[in-house]
């Protein structure tokens, strides 16, 4: 009788599995959402080759996984932390809520899977930012102010910062440095110079033109993710920039103003 058991247990055991596996119902949901998202991604890259390098996904070994290197030099894998990435995320979330957004959570809540996003730069640096479900449904439920909110802000001025220099003029001089500061929903860059002189010869038009030329050079290549990336930057309070050149407090300045729309046409 213990032998016949011991022979019989490995054949049910071996058909419990197989019936499992029959039944499983949530991968073959999560396979056609990768391949589905898969395409979908491959087709932004091909729309925005100076963008996006190369974009793929797929469901394997119980997760989602996006990779996507980037073509732009003006994203660095480095300056995009943790709650930029969520941040930004959530604003595209909250922006195609429909069913496939729902079957895919619901099933990745099942096998209990997060999804996996692999950033690569040009400069090589790569970053894995995962998503759980769970994460996923707040960013879906949770008001944007409740969603790293003021992180996702610290994180993207530290990147507006870190492009300061920019704005270094190619004539006047000489500039003595640069400053940043945030008010009333615009992000200034203030070239202070050691004399006001070096740009007593400039125009707000002239400043503006120097602005543009600037910025346009700096969201060129963002293509049909230019609205989505300035429509993150009003959900945060930013409408614009300022350039302003100084030369010391008291001192006569030039300032001029571009706004989002000004670079969103």
């Amino acid at each position: 009788m213990n032998i016949l058991r011991s022979a019989i247990a490995p054949a049910i055991l071996t058909a419990a599995m197989a019936f499992t596996a029959c039944g499983d119902k949530t991968t073959p949901v999560l396979i056609e959402q990768g391949e589905r998202l898969n395409s979908e991604l491959q087709t932004l890259a091909q729309e925005n080759p100076a963008l996006i390098a190369e974009a793929k996904a797929a469901f394997a070994d119980n997760r989602m996984t996006v990779d996507v290197k980037l073509a732009d030099s003006l994203f660095m894998v480095a300056q995009i932390t943790e709650p930029l990435f969520n941040y930004f995320t959530a604003c595209e979330i909250k922006n195609h809520l429909d069913k496939n957004l729902e079957v895919t959570v619901n099933a990745l809540s099942e096998k209990d899977a997060p999804i996996a996003v692999n950033l690569t730069d040009v400069y090589g640096d790569s970053k894995t930012y995962e998503l759980s479900p769970a994460l996923i449904r707040r960013m879906v439920k949770s008001p944007l102010a409740q969603l790293d909110f003021n992180e996702a802000k610290t994180a993207l001025f530290a990147a507006f910062e870190a492009s300061e220099e920019q704005f270094r003029p190619e004539t006047e001089g000489p500039v003595t440095g640069f400053s940043t500061s945030f008010k009333g929903g615009f992000y200034a860059y203030d070239v202070e110079f050691a004399n006001p002189r070096s740009y007593k010869e400039l125009t707000t038009a002239n400043l503006k033109a120097r602005a543009l030329k600037v910025l346009e050079k700096r969201y060129a290549n963002l293509g049909t993710l230019r609205p989505v990336l300035f429509g993150m930057y009003k959900t945060l309070g930013i409408d614009g920039f300022h350039l302003v050149y100084s030369a010391g407090e008291g001192k006569p300045s030039l300032k001029t103003t571009v706004t989002l729309s000004n670079l969103n046409k």
